[in-house]
């Protein structure tokens, strides 16, 4: 129960009625994309890639430009996102592991408290047989309670496809290479891509929706511009290779990259040309979402439904796109790390007006940020706070400061970072002034007139790590079937993500 409610207070939100009235709840639409860097929309100034419909979210709404992910790869993010709690707390401290016994995700509270609730695309939890608190449930792969209706199914149907990214032949220029064998112009139409696919699903569940009275929540969450580099016209080559820089790679990038293995050759470049022609294609992906986007907002205006809407815009993780000579995430860098936050309350909660929020968040203040838009309570034992105040322009104490977890640890404290390559406070130390350094160039760690706050953060962060608050509990909300996951399921799960 929130400290900050009494228990008859908590029970009429959790009946959703308020001292005796009736209660409206928003509507909720949290969009979600995979990979995508904070600075890659228009809204930010980003000199190359084109977001006219993101970019007018942020004018409708607030646009935080310090907001960092939990934990910089897919699933400890999005299960972050979806618990308020952070990865060492939930358990889903990579790919393929399972959230600790008891851990309840945000679909699960909203339809307690009376949503209908529904995903189109991505949400990458494991084991992926459960709905996780979703109604419906449209798989952008063939995760979920209903794989023959997700887009793996419809593309095997339509074009008796195997593989999910069929490419044009000749499409590619790097077959051989572990990166650049991504890149290819997707074989079919335009309208049958995945991207498109998500969000005609989300489309016809608004649809369905519309003169309903019970609130509903829709989580659209499109993998792009996640790899692979593919992309159907004219977004293939909407960007010019030639007209945009790109960042300098390192002296010793061919030795750095050589000197991998396996999967993480994929994670370090050597080539220019490969970086432009990735980079082209990663633009396109973003724009490409940015129209889709711009559907579903056209959508809720049509039916109605923006007025009573809040919709938010969020990345799980970054892309180094070549800083470092590093690609994709799983690292503490800006690149990697900081993420895109959009956010338009519904009418009369609206704040900002295309105001940006300076202060630091955390992909972990999601989830009380919606339940208090939504006027419900936050559990004991979320970790996030909400910072509806900020939206607003008025929260004087707010933390200001974030924390992080993958293979390293990381701290942001207002325009400051620092970077433990461990997850114990043994490994090496990076420190950064990111107002003065934003590139991250110059590691302050030795500086002897930072010894004492490079030592206060690692105490900070140690201090972090030890805190492991007990699963969520709800008056009335039985625990989730996908909570209560078998100990020998969950040991062959993790088996598998180490094999």
């Amino acid at each position: 129960m929130s400290a900050s409610l009494s228990r008859r207070e908590f029970a009429a939100a959790a009946a959703g009625v308020a001292f005796g009235a009736p209660v409206q709840r928003p509507n909720i639409l949290f969009i979600m994309v995979d990979e995508m860097r904070w600075d890659a929309m228009g809204c930010e100034k980003h000199p190359v890639v084109r977001t006219p419909n993101l970019d007018r979210l942020a004018a409708e709404g607030v646009r935080f430009n310090r907001c960092y992910t939990a934990s910089p790869v897919c699933s400890p993010a999005r299960a972050s996102a979806f618990t308020g709690r952070y990865a060492h707390v939930h358990g889903v401290i990579s790919n393929g592991v399972p959230a600790n016994p008891g851990e309840i995700f945000l679909p699960s509270l909203l339809k307690h408290y009376g949503y209908h609730t529904a995903i189109a695309g991505k949400l990458h939890y494991t084991p992926a047989r459960f709905s996780y608190g979703f109604d419906q449930f449209w798989s952008f792969s063939a995760e979920g309670p209903t794989p023959e209706i997700g887009y793996s199914a419809f593309l095997r149907k339509k074009h008796g496809s195997p593989a999910k990214w069929p490419a044009k032949p000749g499409s590619c220029p790097w077959p051989d290479d572990p990166l650049g064998r991504d890149v290819g112009e997707f074989l079919y139409p335009e309208e049958d891509f995945e991207t498109n696919w998500l969000t005609q699903r989300s489309v016809e569940y608004l649809r369905s929706r519309k003169g309903q009275a019970q609130p509903w929540f829709l989580f659209t969450s499109y993998l792009k511009p996640h790899s692979p580099s593919v992309e159907p016209q004219p977004y293939f080559s909407m960007y010019d290779q030639a007209k945009f820089s790109i960042p300098k790679l390192p002296a010793n990038a061919k030795e750095a990259r050589a000197a991998q293995r396996g999967q993480s050759l994929r994670h370090w470049v050597d080539n220019e040309e490969m970086m432009r022609v990735m980079t082209a294609k990663y633009f396109g992906a973003i724009t490409h979402v940015d129209d889709q986007v711009g559907r579903l907002l056209g959508e809720l205006r049509s039916l109605g439904m923006a007025d009573n809407t809040l919709v938010l815009f969020t990345a799980d993780h970054g892309n180094m796109l070549g800083e470092k000579g590093r690609w994709f995430k799983g690292i503490q860098y800006e690149g990697s790390a900081h993420v895109p936050l959009l956010w338009r309350g519904p009418q009369g909660a609206r704040g900002g007006g295309g105001r940006a929020v300076s202060q630091v968040v955390e992909n972990t203040d999601l989830l009380p940020s919606i339940l208090e838009t939504a006027g419900l309570p936050a559990p004991e034992g979320v970790q996030g706070k909400s910072f509806v105040g900020l939206t607003r322009g008025q929260d004087p104490k707010w933390k200001n400061r974030a924390y992080s977890q993958l293979r390293a640890g990381m701290l942001v404290d207002g325009d400051w970072k620092l970077i433990d390559n461990s997850l114990d406070g043994t490994g090496d130390k990076e420190l950064y002034n990111l107002a003065d350094d934003p590139k991250e160039d110059r590691n302050l760690a030795g500086d002897p007139k930072q010894r004492e706050r490079g030592a206060e953060y690692s105490r900070l962060l140690g201090r972090w790590r030890a805190e492991r608050p007990a699963p969520i509990r709800v008056a009335g909300l039985a625990t989730p079937d996908y909570a209560q996951i078998p100990a020998a399921e969950r040991q062959q799960e993790r088996r598998r993500k180490k094999d």
